[in-house]
């Protein structure tokens, strides 16, 4: 009886291939199972799985099983690549091997997610895929993020501190970046700037990019990207004289594995180029299969020589793996159930492989030696990378010039540790190491930026004459953009051209119409004009501010007294007042007689005591040891406020005050005073605009001394009442004119920037490079040099209420609550235990008349702790006699006061009876919430004893 046919398909997806499909047959037995192993490739890779499967079928015959190979053409697109899948995954497969792109490997690895059908990759190197990601996934060569660490110790061993990444613009090429910026921090270098070259570059595209890269200053160059745009990039780097001495390129295992493939005179323009690959030993096992896939190769494609690449390796080691694995199937049973998807889509014909899970874990302890070395699978991918240092030297080839060992601390020419690569022969023919740097070469496009001049505010730009010319010398402005430029990871050439029409919208027009290259100066960075150009990130803080003349406070209001605080701190001064008395007179309301009485005297003196301590001259006596703690606490809080209270009204009313003649915006809509506002500026809209200043109001004025003048008529003058200026300028008006503040709010605006026109290249490296300068101290050295604030300091500050505020003192009355409430809640705590044990009222009672009975109870007197003790000693006296004594002992109440008179009458001890005796009467009058009053005693007769 045979066994059961099994169909295992296995996909491999690369390079578009000349055939249409191939299939490996197998042999018909009876007693033997075929799988199908589904394949589409190029000769070479195709050969060497061909080799594969005999090799393994061999291995299998043991177990009945052969494997068969079938072919999918993916043409080398991710979508085509997704359908081949999809394809195969409806057969019923139970394992996937490819496809050969990163690109491709990630669409084709979710669909094998679904499927739970494990996919080995002989080819896919981009860090995001991982089996993190696709729990089903696993890769033979190393990750690009394995790489990307040789590359930086490349870097290290070199002394290079700043690279520039050179990438294709696709997942492939971006994908690595981010790995090898990390490596390169790890080793202290950096990437100073990355270029993406498309996948469809043409050469003049490239041509211009390289010319950008000429101007930077970094020399060494790292390139990561496929074979063929890696050959047009090297072509035109060698045409242009990028390839000479100075500079460095090393290339990634995406060109350097098809050297072998390159001609003559793709490599004669890559001498000098390092590379990394991973590296593959030698072995018997290698040579014979380098010799039978030759032979084999030779035989179908006769005329037609092919070239070996690690990935034919690689890809033969896959069906290997695979075959590995199904060695160690304990039985033939692969079953398959129906896909969860629903709907018309595909998907829902995909067979789910139910024995997914304990193939990909055989998969998982791969442990053998391969045609690429050992191979041991961790975390998805094999361990133990090398990397072997690669140097082309023309057209002869290339060699191997170092080897670098994952986990090991270097690079060395073995597998060893040792400190230094061969020699290199570099780009230009040098032996010497480049430096990594050089001086960038000038272009011959020379940036024309335009600065507007102005006869205000020379602090921001600086203009001298130069015969009938006007040259731009200085200022605070000019000075940031040559230190911006200098930061810059390459070369800009620029001129400054003045441009004297003092209106900046115009000047932003130019331009938009690329009448100049930029704009540089005290240029604010508004919405409507970013509609038309691009802005920089700001180099200076903006915003509008009102400027008004200041007079001398009046201090002699007669409610000047209540100027120290505000009306918000009056309040809860005012309120805390009042909580405190309340909490104080709920806590003593039980027990002291003074908190008693009638509703008006409560309230009296609850007011009373309250304010009493704003001067310390309470006299009433408190007894609750809570609300002592209450008053300790608020006392201290007076002390504080009326001593801050003091000290800024005597402040107030003895150092000279001084305050803005016009406090708001909305007082001059009002009154419709005069405005003024520098001419050329963007400011006058703004009035109109956001903050409804009717124009009729408006004036513009030329220069500070004319704002000034106007100011100091005023509006009944032919004046302002107010001028309306930015921040930066704010900040010089101020220095060198007084009697002038600024009054809050400020109008925050987007700050000064340099201008470049839409889609310039130059705005997010310009950009950067503002933020490095605004967080170096040269910045603040740019400011001190054009910025003098001390001719005229008073005037600087801005206005603001001067009275004390909540702000200053919500912790002192977050103190005093807290402890007022605390104090209130332990006592309400307590009350109600004692209620509910010794309550009247039945528990079956309603609400209404518990809360009624509680009130009542808490309105009741309670004994003082001196009453207490009293009353329990009468009790104990009245209750103690001797047969030998007779004690008459009296007692009487009266609200607060006990009354007791006690006659004791003494017999001898041989009497029988007591028919006389003398007796002595003792009367005691005290006071429950004090002390003993009055103590008398007297010796009277006692009254006849008679028997019976």
């Amino acid at each position: 009886m045979g066994f059961p046919k099994l169909n295992i398909i296995i996909s491999i997806f690369i390079l578009p291939s000349c055939y249409g499909a191939t299939v490996f047959a197998a042999a018909e037995q009876e007693n033997v199972t075929e799988i199908d192993i589904g394949v589409i490739v190029g000769n070479e890779i195709q050969t060497a799985l061909e080799l594969a499967a005999e090799d393994v079928n061999r291995l299998l015959a043991s177990s009945q099983l052969r494997l068969l190979l079938h072919f999918q053409d993916s043409n080398g697109d991710p979508i085509q690549a997704a359908s081949a899948g999809v394809e195969l995954l409806q057969r019923g497969i139970v394992a996937m091997i490819g496809p050969q792109t990163s690109q491709e490997t990630g669409f084709v690895a979710q669909l094998c997610d679904h499927a739970q059908v494990p996919m080995v990759s002989f080819s896919a190197t981009d860090p995001l895929l991982s089996s993190h990601r696709c729990p089903f996934f696993i890769r033979l060569p190393h990750s690009d993020a394995v790489q990307m660490r040789a590359i930086a110790e490349l870097v290290k061993q070199y002394g290079w501190r700043k690279v520039v990444a050179v990438y294709a613009d696709n997942d492939y090429g971006s994908g690595a970046l981010s790995s090898l910026s990390e490596s390169l921090q790890a080793v202290g270098s950096e990437i100073a700037y990355k270029s993406a070259i498309p996948t469809d570059a043409n050469r003049v595209f490239i041509t211009g990019e390289l010319y950008k890269l000429m101007t930077m200053q970094p020399r060494v160059f790292v390139v990561h990207m496929t074979p063929e745009l890696g050959k047009g990039l090297f072509s035109v780097a060698c045409e242009i004289g990028m390839m000479a001495d100075e500079y460095v390129w090393i290339i990634t295992d995406g060109i350097s594995t098809a050297l072998d493939a390159f001609d003559a005179s793709a490599l004669r323009s890559m001498r000098g180029v390092l590379g990394t690959r991973s590296y593959i030993p030698r072995s018997a096992e290698l040579d014979n299969f380098d010799s039978r896939w030759k032979q084999r190769l030779g035989t179908q494609n006769p005329g037609k020589p092919g070239k070996l690449s690690i990935y034919t390796y690689y890809a033969y080691d896959a069906v290997s793996m695979i075959g590995s694995a199904l060695q160690k199937w304990d039985n033939r049973v692969f079953s398959f159930s129906k896909s969860p998807s629903n709907g018309t889509t595909e998907l829902k014909d995909v067979k789910i492989f139910r024995q997914g899970d304990r193939l990909m874990h055989l998969l998982s302890q791969t442990d053998f030696r391969g045609l690429s070395g050992h191979l041991r699978v961790e975390g998805g991918e094999i361990a133990g990378a090398r990397y072997e240092i690669l140097n082309v030297v023309g057209e002869s080839g290339y060699h191997k010039v170092g080897l670098w060992t994952k986990g090991d601390a270097g690079i060395s020419e073995d597998a060893g540790n040792l400190s230094r690569l061969e020699s290199v022969t570099w780009p230009g023919g040098s032996r010497t190491v480049p430096k990594g740097w050089a001086t960038p070469v000038n272009r011959q496009n020379v940036l024309r930026i335009a600065v507007p001049i102005k006869r205000v505010f020379n602090q921001f730009v600086e203009t001298t004459p130069s015969g009938k010319e006007t040259v731009v010398s200085g200022g605070f402005v000019i000075d940031v953009f040559n230190e911006v430029v200098k930061r810059l990871p390459y070369a800009l050439p620029y001129k400054f051209i003045p441009y004297r029409n003092i209106k900046i919208d115009d000047l932003v027009l130019k331009v938009f119409t690329k009448e100049f290259d930029a704009a540089v100066g005290d240029v604010s960075i508004l919405a409507n004009r970013s509609n038309y150009v691009d802005f920089t990130q700001p180099f200076s803080e903006s915003g509008l501010v009102m400027v008004v003349p200041i007079k001398k406070a009046d201090s002699s209001n007669a409610w000047a007294f209540l100027r120290p605080f505000t009306l918000s701190m009056w309040i809860a001064t005012f309120a805390f007042f009042l909580f405190t008395g309340v909490v104080v007179w709920v806590l003593e309301h039980k027990r002291n007689k003074t908190f008693r009485g009638n509703l008006r005297n409560q309230v009296l003196t609850c007011i009373w005591f309250s304010f009493s301590t704003l001067f310390f001259v309470q006299r009433e006596r408190i007894v609750s040891s809570l609300a002592r703690g209450v008053v300790i606490v608020w006392l201290f809080v007076v002390l504080i406020l009326t001593s801050s209270y003091t000290a800024s009204l005597t402040s107030m009313l003895t150092v000279q005050q001084m305050e803005p003649t016009v406090t708001d915006v909305q007082t001059l809509i009002a009154s419709r005073a005069p405005v003024g506002y520098q001419t050329g500026s963007f400011v006058g809209r703004y009035l109109q605009e956001q903050l409804g200043i009717h124009p009729s109001q408006l004036k513009d004025f030329s220069n500070p001394e004319d704002l000034a003048t106007a100011l100091s008529k005023g509006p009944r003058n032919g004046g302002v009442a107010a001028i309306f200026t930015e921040t930066p300028y704010l900040r010089v008006f101020l220095s060198t004119h007084c009697g002038y503040v600024a009054v809050q709010p400020t109008y925050r605006t987007g700050g000064f920037g340099f201008v470049f026109p839409k889609g310039s290249p130059y705005v997010s490296d310009v950009s950067r490079a503002v933020l490095e300068l605004s967080e170096s101290p040269e910045m603040q050295r740019i400011q001190n040099k054009w910025f003098n604030l001390t001719v005229c300091t008073k005037a600087g500050a801005q206005v603001e209420s001067d009275s004390l505020s909540m702000k200053s003192f919500w912790g002192l009355y977050l103190l005093t609550g807290t402890a007022s409430i605390v104090a209130l809640l332990l006592f309400v705590g307590h009350l109600l235990y004692r209620y509910t044990r010794h309550s009247p009222v039945p528990r079956d009672a309603s609400i209404s008349t518990h809360v009624k009975s509680f009130v009542q109870y808490m309105d009741q007197k309670e004994p003082s702790p001196s009453r207490k003790k009293i009353l329990r000693m009468i009790n104990s006296n009245n209750m103690n006699y001797n047969r030998e004594n007779t004690h008459e002992l009296g007692v009487s109440l009266e609200g607060s006061a006990v009354s007791m008179r006690a006659t004791i009458a003494t017999c001898g001890p041989s009497s029988e009876g007591c028919s006389t005796a003398s007796s002595r009467s003792h009367s005691v009058s005290i006071d429950l919430d004090g002390d003993v009053e009055e103590i008398n005693h007297s010796n009277e007769p006692s009254p006849p004893q008679h028997e019976g």
